[in-house]
Protein backbone atom coordinates (compact mmCIF):
# COMPACT_ATOMS: atom_id res chain seq x y z
CA UNK A 1 0.00 0.00 0.00
CA UNK A 2 1.12 3.57 -0.63
CA UNK A 3 2.17 6.24 1.84
CA UNK A 4 -0.66 6.72 4.31
CA UNK A 5 -1.93 8.90 7.13
CA UNK A 6 -2.83 6.04 9.52
CA UNK A 7 -0.59 3.68 11.49
CA UNK A 8 -0.63 -0.07 12.15
CA UNK A 9 -2.34 -2.87 10.29
CA UNK A 10 -5.73 -2.49 8.64
CA UNK A 11 -8.12 -5.04 10.14
CA UNK A 12 -10.30 -6.39 7.33
CA UNK A 13 -13.36 -8.65 7.50
CA UNK A 14 -15.00 -10.25 4.45
CA UNK A 15 -18.56 -11.28 3.63
CA UNK A 16 -19.46 -13.20 0.46
CA UNK A 17 -21.63 -16.28 -0.04
CA UNK A 18 -19.30 -17.66 -2.72
CA UNK A 19 -16.41 -19.64 -1.19
CA UNK A 20 -14.19 -19.25 -4.26
CA UNK A 21 -14.55 -15.47 -4.19
CA UNK A 22 -13.71 -15.35 -0.48
CA UNK A 23 -10.65 -17.54 -0.91
CA UNK A 24 -9.45 -15.46 -3.85
CA UNK A 25 -9.85 -12.18 -2.00
CA UNK A 26 -8.13 -13.53 1.10
CA UNK A 27 -5.22 -14.95 -0.91
CA UNK A 28 -4.68 -11.58 -2.58
CA UNK A 29 -5.04 -9.47 0.56
CA UNK A 30 -2.70 -11.71 2.57
CA UNK A 31 0.13 -10.64 0.27
CA UNK A 32 -0.07 -7.11 1.73
CA UNK A 33 1.85 -6.81 5.04
CA UNK A 34 -0.26 -3.90 6.27
CA UNK A 35 -3.54 -5.83 5.95
CA UNK A 36 -4.73 -8.22 8.65
CA UNK A 37 -7.62 -10.55 7.77
CA UNK A 38 -9.61 -10.93 10.99
CA UNK A 39 -12.28 -13.22 9.57
CA UNK A 40 -14.54 -14.14 6.67
CA UNK A 41 -18.09 -15.46 6.44
CA UNK A 42 -20.66 -16.51 3.87
CA UNK A 43 -23.69 -15.18 5.76
CA UNK A 44 -24.56 -11.87 7.37
CA UNK A 45 -25.52 -13.26 10.79
CA UNK A 46 -22.12 -14.76 11.72
CA UNK A 47 -20.45 -11.79 10.03
CA UNK A 48 -22.32 -9.33 12.25
CA UNK A 49 -21.56 -11.46 15.32
CA UNK A 50 -17.87 -11.26 14.43
CA UNK A 51 -18.03 -7.46 14.08
CA UNK A 52 -19.62 -7.24 17.53
CA UNK A 53 -16.88 -9.40 19.05
CA UNK A 54 -13.72 -7.83 17.64
CA UNK A 55 -12.43 -4.54 16.20
CA UNK A 56 -12.61 -4.24 12.40
CA UNK A 57 -11.50 -1.28 10.30
CA UNK A 58 -12.81 -2.26 6.85
CA UNK A 59 -15.64 -4.59 5.86
CA UNK A 60 -15.59 -6.00 2.34
CA UNK A 61 -19.12 -7.19 1.63
CA UNK A 62 -20.93 -8.60 -1.37
CA UNK A 63 -24.03 -6.76 -2.57
CA UNK A 64 -26.19 -9.85 -3.07
CA UNK A 65 -26.21 -12.77 -0.63
CA UNK A 66 -28.45 -15.84 -0.27
CA UNK A 67 -32.20 -15.44 -0.81
CA UNK A 68 -32.99 -15.78 2.92
CA UNK A 69 -30.21 -13.43 4.06
CA UNK A 70 -30.18 -9.69 4.64
CA UNK A 71 -28.04 -7.89 2.07
CA UNK A 72 -27.73 -4.79 -0.12
CA UNK A 73 -28.90 -1.44 1.20
CA UNK A 74 -30.60 -2.98 4.24
CA UNK A 75 -27.37 -4.63 5.41
CA UNK A 76 -25.32 -1.48 4.90
CA UNK A 77 -27.77 0.60 6.95
CA UNK A 78 -27.66 -2.03 9.71
CA UNK A 79 -23.87 -2.08 9.77
CA UNK A 80 -23.62 1.72 9.78
CA UNK A 81 -26.04 1.96 12.71
CA UNK A 82 -24.20 -0.70 14.72
CA UNK A 83 -20.64 0.27 13.81
CA UNK A 84 -20.40 4.00 12.90
CA UNK A 85 -16.62 3.98 12.50
CA UNK A 86 -16.53 0.91 10.24
CA UNK A 87 -15.48 1.52 6.64
CA UNK A 88 -17.74 -0.41 4.26
CA UNK A 89 -16.59 -1.45 0.79
CA UNK A 90 -19.06 -3.28 -1.45
CA UNK A 91 -17.46 -5.80 -3.81
CA UNK A 92 -19.98 -6.96 -6.38
CA UNK A 93 -20.81 -7.92 -9.95
CA UNK A 94 -23.93 -5.70 -9.70
CA UNK A 95 -22.32 -2.49 -10.89
CA UNK A 96 -25.10 -0.36 -12.33
CA UNK A 97 -24.99 3.34 -11.46
CA UNK A 98 -28.33 3.02 -9.68
CA UNK A 99 -27.01 0.24 -7.44
CA UNK A 100 -23.84 2.17 -6.65
CA UNK A 101 -25.75 5.37 -5.87
CA UNK A 102 -28.11 3.48 -3.55
CA UNK A 103 -25.20 1.89 -1.69
CA UNK A 104 -23.42 5.19 -1.19
CA UNK A 105 -26.59 6.85 0.02
CA UNK A 106 -27.11 4.00 2.51
CA UNK A 107 -23.66 4.64 3.97
CA UNK A 108 -21.12 2.60 2.01
CA UNK A 109 -17.72 4.22 1.58
CA UNK A 110 -16.92 2.69 -1.79
CA UNK A 111 -17.67 0.14 -4.46
CA UNK A 112 -15.35 -2.29 -6.27
CA UNK A 113 -16.64 -4.20 -9.29
CA UNK A 114 -15.69 -7.88 -9.45
CA UNK A 115 -14.62 -7.29 -13.03
CA UNK A 116 -11.82 -4.94 -11.90
CA UNK A 117 -8.21 -5.98 -11.37
CA UNK A 118 -7.50 -7.50 -7.92
CA UNK A 119 -5.17 -4.65 -6.97
CA UNK A 120 -8.14 -2.27 -7.04
CA UNK A 121 -9.23 -3.85 -3.75
CA UNK A 122 -5.97 -2.62 -2.21
CA UNK A 123 -6.46 0.86 -3.64
CA UNK A 124 -10.03 0.92 -2.34
CA UNK A 125 -8.93 -0.01 1.18
CA UNK A 126 -6.24 2.66 1.07
CA UNK A 127 -8.80 5.24 -0.08
CA UNK A 128 -11.38 4.62 2.64
CA UNK A 129 -8.72 4.39 5.35
CA UNK A 130 -7.52 7.86 4.39
CA UNK A 131 -10.98 9.39 4.41
CA UNK A 132 -11.70 9.15 0.69
CA UNK A 133 -14.47 7.47 -1.26
CA UNK A 134 -13.55 4.77 -3.77
CA UNK A 135 -15.43 4.14 -7.01
CA UNK A 136 -14.43 2.44 -10.28
CA UNK A 137 -12.68 4.87 -12.65
CA UNK A 138 -15.13 7.01 -14.62
CA UNK A 139 -18.21 5.98 -12.69
CA UNK A 140 -18.75 9.15 -10.65
CA UNK A 141 -19.73 11.32 -13.61
CA UNK A 142 -22.60 8.99 -14.42
CA UNK A 143 -24.17 8.87 -10.96
CA UNK A 144 -27.44 10.78 -11.05
CA UNK A 145 -28.77 12.50 -7.94
CA UNK A 146 -32.23 11.02 -8.25
CA UNK A 147 -32.83 8.01 -10.51
CA UNK A 148 -36.61 8.41 -10.45
CA UNK A 149 -36.51 11.86 -12.07
CA UNK A 150 -36.03 10.34 -15.53
CA UNK A 151 -39.11 8.10 -15.44
CA UNK A 152 -42.43 9.15 -16.90
CA UNK A 153 -45.43 8.96 -14.52
CA UNK A 154 -46.73 5.83 -16.25
CA UNK A 155 -43.33 4.14 -16.18
CA UNK A 156 -43.14 4.78 -12.45
CA UNK A 157 -46.67 3.41 -12.02
CA UNK A 158 -45.50 0.18 -13.59
CA UNK A 159 -42.36 0.07 -11.43
CA UNK A 160 -44.37 0.63 -8.25
CA UNK A 161 -46.75 -2.17 -9.20
CA UNK A 162 -43.88 -4.58 -9.88
CA UNK A 163 -42.47 -3.68 -6.45
CA UNK A 164 -45.87 -4.58 -4.99
CA UNK A 165 -45.66 -8.01 -6.62
CA UNK A 166 -48.00 -7.50 -9.58
CA UNK A 167 -47.34 -9.23 -12.90
CA UNK A 168 -47.46 -7.44 -16.26
CA UNK A 169 -50.91 -8.94 -16.88
CA UNK A 170 -52.21 -7.72 -13.52
CA UNK A 171 -50.81 -4.23 -14.15
CA UNK A 172 -52.46 -4.12 -17.58
CA UNK A 173 -55.81 -5.07 -16.05
CA UNK A 174 -55.39 -2.61 -13.19
CA UNK A 175 -54.86 0.37 -15.49
CA UNK A 176 -56.86 -0.91 -18.47
CA UNK A 177 -53.83 -0.92 -20.73
CA UNK A 178 -52.68 -3.50 -23.25
CA UNK A 179 -50.04 -6.06 -22.31
CA UNK A 180 -47.79 -4.63 -25.02
CA UNK A 181 -48.07 -1.10 -23.62
CA UNK A 182 -47.25 -2.19 -20.06
CA UNK A 183 -44.36 -4.37 -21.26
CA UNK A 184 -42.96 -1.43 -23.24
CA UNK A 185 -43.25 0.89 -20.23
CA UNK A 186 -41.58 -1.67 -17.96
CA UNK A 187 -38.75 -2.20 -20.43
CA UNK A 188 -38.23 1.56 -20.79
CA UNK A 189 -38.17 2.03 -17.00
CA UNK A 190 -35.66 -0.78 -16.49
CA UNK A 191 -33.44 0.66 -19.22
CA UNK A 192 -33.46 4.09 -17.57
CA UNK A 193 -32.72 2.52 -14.18
CA UNK A 194 -29.95 0.37 -15.70
CA UNK A 195 -31.37 -2.87 -14.32
CA UNK A 196 -32.23 -6.03 -16.18
CA UNK A 197 -34.51 -8.12 -13.99
CA UNK A 198 -37.23 -7.98 -11.33
CA UNK A 199 -34.93 -9.28 -8.58
CA UNK A 200 -32.58 -6.33 -9.13
CA UNK A 201 -35.54 -3.97 -8.80
CA UNK A 202 -36.70 -5.56 -5.55
CA UNK A 203 -33.23 -5.26 -4.02
CA UNK A 204 -33.48 -1.51 -4.62
CA UNK A 205 -37.05 -1.21 -3.32
CA UNK A 206 -36.44 0.97 -0.25
CA UNK A 207 -34.08 3.28 -2.11
CA UNK A 208 -36.45 3.75 -5.06
CA UNK A 209 -39.46 4.47 -2.87
CA UNK A 210 -37.42 6.97 -0.86
CA UNK A 211 -36.19 8.62 -4.06
CA UNK A 212 -39.75 8.84 -5.39
CA UNK A 213 -40.80 10.95 -2.40
CA UNK A 214 -38.19 13.53 -3.43
CA UNK A 215 -39.38 13.90 -7.04
CA UNK A 216 -41.73 16.83 -7.70
CA UNK A 217 -44.95 15.92 -9.60
CA UNK A 218 -44.70 16.13 -13.42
Amino acid sequence: MSARTYTGSVRVALLDDHALVLKGLIAHLEKIPSILIVGSHGGSQPFRAMLAAMPVDVALIDYSLAMDDIDGVALIKLLRASHPSLKILVVSAHGSRLVIRSLLQAGAHGFVAKSQEPDEIIRAIEAVMTGREYLPPGIMSGLVDNPMAGLSPREWEVVRCVLEGLSVTQIANKFNRSLKTVSTQKTAAYRKLAIGADNELHMLRAYLLESDSEVPPK
